[in-house]
């Protein structure tokens, strides 16, 4: 990709975008389509693609997607289940939700969460989201380690 493509890419990704730079929410955004605009112009044609490449859809339900990580801790559930969520268009998660997710895979919840999220902040999964949810304090997945740890380490 040469130059005058990636200043179209940039171009594209502000416009997209919209927002001030200021902002760290639009900064955010702004990484996450540029990165994706990066990324398709690397898609290979169909007969290109490799074998071992494939592109894997999002299970409908919480509870398909864990069955397919290798979960071994409730640090790996907790990052994962934001992972999931992320992609199904949520942003942060609060503890009831964590809850809720918990009940509907039916697993037995961790004694406390607070705890738990603060294991999952240490390794630098998780963040406390700027604003909270619903009135209560709600957490997200970190872009870069929590992310790259759901992608590589969890990956069956």
């Amino acid at each position: 990709m040469d130059r005058t493509e990636i200043q179209n890419k940039i171009q594209q990704a502000k416009e997209l975008v919209g927002g001030t730079a200021e902002d760290p929410f639009t900064q955010i955004a702004f990484g996450e389509v540029f990165r994706l605009l990066i990324q398709e112009s690397f898609i290979p044609a169909a007969g290109e693609m490799k074998p071992e490449i494939k592109a894997v859809a999002l299970p409908s339900q919480v509870s398909e997607f864990l069955a397919q990580t290798n979960i071994r801790t409730h640090v790996d559930r907790v990052v994962a289940i934001l992972y999931y969520y992320r992609r199904r268009g949520e942003e942060s998660m609060t503890i009831t939700e964590f809850e809720e997710a918990y009940s509907s895979i039916r697993v037995k919840p961790p004694r406390n969460f607070s705890d738990l999220l603060a294991q999952c902040i240490r390794k630098g999964y998780v963040v406390e989201a700027e604003n909270k949810k619903d009135g209560k304090k709600a957490w997200q997945i970190t872009d870069t380690i929590g992310e790259r740890y759901v992608r590589e380490e969890l990956a069956p």
